[in-house]
């Protein structure tokens, strides 16, 4: 059976899920793929940093701007689940 994204990073630590949501959110941002304007979700879009890409290193301050943002659980989920989401899309075939 495969693990939650959410509940497990693989080695075993307690993981706070605005941790989940910061790293979800730089593999999103550094996808090739990635267009800011094809985000569908605009909870998740008005949280996105403007700036994207490989080089892409600002976990540390957008981990600091969701924490003073005073997400709730379910904002949080929500943003966790739609970003990989958007992962997930962005991996599937160009025709799907």
């Amino acid at each position: 059976m495969r693990q939650s994204a959410v509940t497990w990073n693989g080695n075993g630590r307690n993981v706070s899920p605005l941790d989940i949501l910061t790293a979800q959110i730089g593999r999103l941002l550094r996808h090739p793929a990635f267009r800011r304007e094809s985000v569908v979700s605009p909870l998740l879009q008005r949280h996105l940093p403007n700036d994207a890409g490989y080089a892409w290193n600002g976990e540390a301050a957008l981990r600091e701007r969701l924490g003073r943002a005073g997400l709730d659980a379910a904002s949080i989920d929500h943003l966790i689940r739609n970003t990989q989401s958007e992962i997930q899309r962005l991996r599937g075939p160009a025709d799907a």
